[in-house]
């Protein structure tokens, strides 16, 4: 049988702050497992992605990172010097969201898999293509940070509601969250390197 950390010595290596987020100890050693458990996922996607982004842009203007990071570096240097919230900021401003993910990934995509709560539409519109690029990439760098800053990934805020939830505007204001229940981010982190493709998705275990 697997030994525990008595609570006292909990309190002392991790403080009672750290651990007052989490159901009881045993909940953030699980936490710890699962970070490593998806570590390498997050990081093969945020690769993919810049790497797709610098893709897709440099085809119409080769110089187009230097000419926004104007840094002594080499091309491979300054792409992977830049965090994923600058992607995701250079996404919205050329708007390629579409060109992220396959349109058929896109298309076929429900995220009332990862919640149940999660709609299918805003109010007046369906959630358009871009408009599930944009939740998916959101979520994804939402994992990451919570992940890589070893916060508590399991969290509940309230009514069964997921912590891990982005808001998601359409062109009439109207606002819909889309989120994920910690027992569904491997499926899909799975899910999205499978979109690229499917031998990512046990790819580096």
């Amino acid at each position: 049988m697997k030994p525990y950390l008595c609570n006292l010595l909990h309190m002392e290596l991790f403080s009672q702050s750290r651990l007052d987020g989490y159901a009881n100890p045993q909940e953030h050693e699980q936490n710890l497992y699962l970070i490593s458990h998806i570590a390498h996922k997050i990081g093969i996607l945020e690769i993919i992605i810049r790497n797709k982004i610098d893709f897709l842009l440099s085809q119409k203007d080769s110089q187009w990172l230097e000419k926004i990071v104007l840094q002594n570096q080499s091309r491979d240097s300054l792409i992977s010097a830049q965090n994923l919230g600058f992607w995701l900021k250079v996404v919205d401003f050329y708007k390629i969201h579409n060109a992220i993910f396959k349109a058929e990934f896109l298309d076929t995509l429900d995220f009332k898999k990862y919640c149940i709560k999660n709609p299918h539409c805003f109010c007046s519109t369906s959630l358009m293509r871009h408009h599930k690029a944009k939740a998916i990439l959101l979520l994804l760098r939402l994992i990451r940070n919570r992940a890589f800053h070893f916060e508590n990934l399991y969290k509940i805020v309230g009514n069964g509601y997921p912590r891990l939830n982005v808001k998601i505007t359409n062109k009439h204001n109207e606002a819909v969250y889309i989120a994920i229940h910690p027992d569904k981010i491997v499926e899909f982190l799975n899910d999205l390197l499978g979109s690229f493709h499917k031998d990512l998705v046990h790819y580096g275990e």
